[in-house]
């Protein structure tokens, strides 16, 4: 293989907890073949992501920035323009770049794929629950494969995959719903899929019993994903191309599953351990140790450095833009992370889907920024409408006991570190767009919530020094 580095394969489970995956304890056996690969790569045991739901999270790997540093969020639905991003960067470095996505239309409504850097873009989209049941992610992955069938092997590629399993609706195909759902109709598993929205207002209930069988269906999501990945690394084996390739498998957040309920549900809105405690596995044998697993904190933007670095990219530019910390400095024992952030803004976007349901409703008592600060076992949820939250994670990892009246000292020394950290990084503001009613955002506008949306120029991608 010609070219000055690695191919590279970033695939992005959507709404993958690190929870339910074998290789990160879970008794089931949900993950076989991504064990595989964990078992030859790095396992990252305490990932972190910067963002609880996809728009935020996907800017931080593609940037390397936290969400207080790129701006994207629930209040302003688009990445920013200004800032490189990976695949422009490999573009530019040579490499052929080429995206596979199971949420296309979506994707690109909220602006997080445009031609930015890829050679070849291609939305997957189905037009029934039952087509998407039956096919979803093995369609977008067979594409990849028929992609690298016809790939010349003049220079090194750059593939992203984005997987929407196992996200929302929790349906898997029948065989893994008879694993590990005891052989639910397909009937009565979409009759179980909560609507997030009214159960976050109130409106809906969901019952420990249906909590189980939610869990057991995500579990036969999360297998059936891992049986059409494992399609996949058979391919890059059987093609020689597994050891030439840097494969990296993460996701963009999690999803509450009756943890923090009542009110909590799937993401958005909270900033607890099941929403953004991700799986990190990469797999490359000349540079990342065989078997290791670590639980030293990594964050998802963490990605974009660590890329930069097996590169050996040197353009100031695109490194200065970088808040994370390179995986291989990790890895090495060179460098580690002295806290993980994850933030949430303030919801425009939910305060929207909210009064789509019900035109009526009191949405006030989500109006809060939330950003979650983890040092040590500790972690801190700051909140702007005054309430406080401090966990041991060693001790509660499960988030059930709010140590904050407690333990003042600790709630102070961390909000001063939290302080420290934000007064240390560049801060993106794009202002406030929101897609949806014209009527609902009439509403917000008339009440302040929604201000003047800012713009950046468009600027040229990097010419770099490999």
């Amino acid at each position: 293989m010609s070219g000055s580095g690695p191919n590279i394969v970033l695939i992005v489970m959507d709404v993958q907890r690190a929870s339910n995956l074998h290789c990160y304890g879970y008794p089931r056996d949900t993950s076989p073949n991504i064990d595989k690969v964990a078992a030859e790569g790095t396992v990252f045991l305490r990932c972190i992501s910067p963002g609880v739901w996809t728009l935020p999270s996907h800017a931080s790997m593609f940037t390397g920035r936290y969400v207080y540093g790129h701006g994207a969020g629930a209040n302003y639905t688009y990445k920013p323009v200004e800032r490189f991003t990976l695949a422009e960067i490999l573009r530019a470095s040579g490499y052929r770049t080429v995206g596979f996505c199971n949420r296309g239309h979506w994707w690109a409504r909220y602006g997080i794929r445009d031609d930015r850097g890829f050679d070849e873009f291609y939305g997957v989209t189905f037009k029934t629950t039952e087509e998407w049941v039956e096919t979803g992610s093995s369609k977008t992955i067979g594409l990849a494969i028929k992609w690298l069938k016809r790939l010349p092997r003049d220079k090194p590629f750059f593939m992203f995959i984005n997987c929407l399993e196992p996200h929302l609706p929790y349906v898997p195909p029948e065989d893994f719903r008879r694993k590990f759902a005891g052989g639910l109709s397909l009937e009565e598993a979409k009759s179980l899929q909560p609507n997030v929205w009214l159960v976050r207002m109130g409106y809906e209930h969901v019952s420990e019993r249906r909590w189980r069988i939610l869990r057991d269906l995500y579990d036969g999501e999360t297998a059936c994903l891992d049986y059409r990945l494992g399609r996949f690394f058979d391919y890059l084996e059987e093609e020689g191309l597994m050891d030439e390739t840097l494969i990296i498998i993460t996701s963009d957040h999690g999803d509450e599953q009756g943890e923090h309920y009542p009110p909590h549900i799937a993401h958005q809105l909270h900033l607890y351990q099941p929403g953004i405690h991700v799986p990190l596995i990469v797999r490359y044998p000349d540079l990342f140790p065989r078997g290791l697993r670590t639980d030293k904190l990594v964050q998802t933007l963490d990605i974009y450095p660590t890329i930069l670095e097996v590169l050996s990219v040197e353009d100031k530019d695109v490194w200065i833009q970088s808040q994370g910390l390179s995986l291989l400095k990790v890895v090495r024992g060179e460098a580690e992370r002295s806290y993980a952030l994850s933030e949430h803004q303030r919801p425009l976007l939910s305060f929207e889907r909210m009064l789509r349901n019900d035109p009526s409703y009191d949405f006030r008592r989500w109006d809060r920024r939330i950003k979650a600060l983890i040092v040590g076992d500790y972690k801190y949820i700051w909140s702007s409408d005054g309430r406080d939250e401090l966990y041991n994670l060693r001790e509660d990892p499960g988030e059930t006991r709010n140590l904050a009246a407690e333990d003042r000292d600790k709630v102070e020394e961390m909000r001063g570190i939290l302080m420290a950290v934000l007064n240390g990084l560049e801060h993106r503001d794009l202002g406030d767009f929101v897609q949806g009613s014209e009527d609902n955002l009439r509403l917000l506008e008339k009440l302040g919530y929604i201000r003047k949306t800012w713009a950046a120029p468009r600027t040229a991608s990097p010419g770099l020094t490999p």
